[in-house]
């Protein structure tokens, strides 16, 4: 079982730090990026949280909706979390 990081977010954090630190630090990005590539909208992502926090991600109500936000929407720092396709 694949728990997230429950790392408290700093004020103030990026979506690419937030998504760093809530989801790449438990998740390969090999694992993340497909679905934000495939342009996953915020109900898919809504979902995804709703059974991360089931596993132990601990996040304030601001840091999920950013979350979700930042994984809908992603610009282009979390693009760069993902490796480069050839």
């Amino acid at each position: 079982m694949l728990l997230l990081a429950s790392v408290q977010s700093r004020a103030g954090e990026d979506c690419q730090q937030l998504v760093g630190n809530k989801c790449a630090s438990c998740h390969f990005v090999t694992y993340i990026c497909p679905r934000i590539e495939k342009g996953k909208g915020t109900l898919y992502w809504k979902g995804i949280l709703h059974d991360m926090i089931k596993e132990g991600l601990v996040a304030t109500d601001e840091e999920k909706d950013r979350l979700v936000s930042c994984l809908a929407d992603p610009d282009a720092k979390v693009k760069a979390l993902c490796p480069a396709k050839k």
